[in-house]
């Protein structure tokens, strides 16, 4: 009978594995090569899904999918935000079936945080926010603590507002410029070092109708494009964020207006974008708004 491989031998094929993406591109040393801690590391950021987009993401012949479920309450002008957020890393079988290595590799956050709206005029509205909160992973000591800090600005065209309100009706032509910067920290609850990272983000999203009406609601298509600016990237590969200091992202969404809701649930945008992120450039489906 053919015995299986121990538990830690296990992990540390799966952790060359995911460094081989960023290996093929930059021409490095054989895998080999690696260094058990740099190898260890490509697992540190995971603790930072809840920072990326939900969706499923296909970067290095890889699968990542991000789902985050937003929950909040809001009281006073404040809304506290409760949102869990699920990771799943599939590597795929034709790069592990001869080490006969699991499938997945899975994450759970959850990170209560505060914010506020602050309407700086009808059409802009500006949203500081703050959180704090803890992610579990299936890797061996890279559970970890995770802060956040950050402000996101959201500018629509003149006489629109803020789309969860519906101030207005929506014209032919909706779009809106959005800005943010954030700072995320993970502190890992293992012998690994921490990480972090500074974003400043800056994208654009134009709202068009089709003159379509499926089920009775409007179909609209929505081309977006955002850049991302890293003055302190993640290192690790397969969190979706390399060390490039500038990523882009193009892509197009599609909405029903209004949106169909499934007894309290509000179903989201579709959309398909694709990200220039050097080796881990890739395509993304993703859910909701894309950034």
């Amino acid at each position: 009978m053919r015995r299986r491989a121990a538990p830690t031998a296990r992990r540390r094929c799966a952790l060359v594995l995911a460094l081989l993406p960023q290996l093929a591109a930059a021409q490095t040393a054989p895998v080999t090569a690696i260094a058990p801690q740099r190898a260890d590391q490509a697992f540190a950021s995971y603790a930072f899904a809840p920072e990326l987009g939900s969706g499923v993401y296909e970067i290095g012949g890889r699968a990542l999918q991000i789902y985050r479920i937003p929950l909040a309450i809001e009281h006073a002008g404040w809304r506290l935000t409760l949102p869990i957020t699920l990771g799943f890393y599939d590597f795929r079988s034709s790069d592990v079936i001869e080490l006969n290595l699991p499938r997945g590799i899975g994450s759970l956050s959850l990170t209560p945080g505060i914010e506020t709206d602050l309407d700086l005029r009808s059409n802009w509205r500006v949203t500081p926010w703050a959180k704090a909160g803890y992610t579990l992973t299936s890797g061996a000591g890279t559970d970890a603590v995770t802060f956040g800090l950050g402000a996101r600005s959201t500018l629509y065209r003149p006489g629109a507002g803020p789309e969860d309100t519906e101030l207005t009706p929506k014209r032919s032509v909706e779009y809106q410029f959005y800005n943010e910067v954030r700072l995320a920290l993970a502190d890992l609850r293992g012998p690994l070092p921490g990480d972090e990272f500074l974003r400043l983000r800056s994208a654009w999203r134009f709202d068009l109708a089709t003159g379509r009406r499926p089920w009775g609601r409007e179909l609209r298509v929505a081309p977006y494009a955002l850049v991302d600016l890293y003055l302190d990237a993640p290192t690790a590969p397969v969190s979706g964020v390399s060390a490039d200091t500038w990523q882009q992202e193009v892509g197009v969404s599609l909405t029903l207006t209004p949106r169909p809701r499934w007894r309290l649930i509000s179903l989201p945008a579709l959309g398909l974008g694709y990200r220039f992120a050097g080796p881990l450039s890739g395509w993304r489906l993703a859910f909701g708004m894309p950034f």
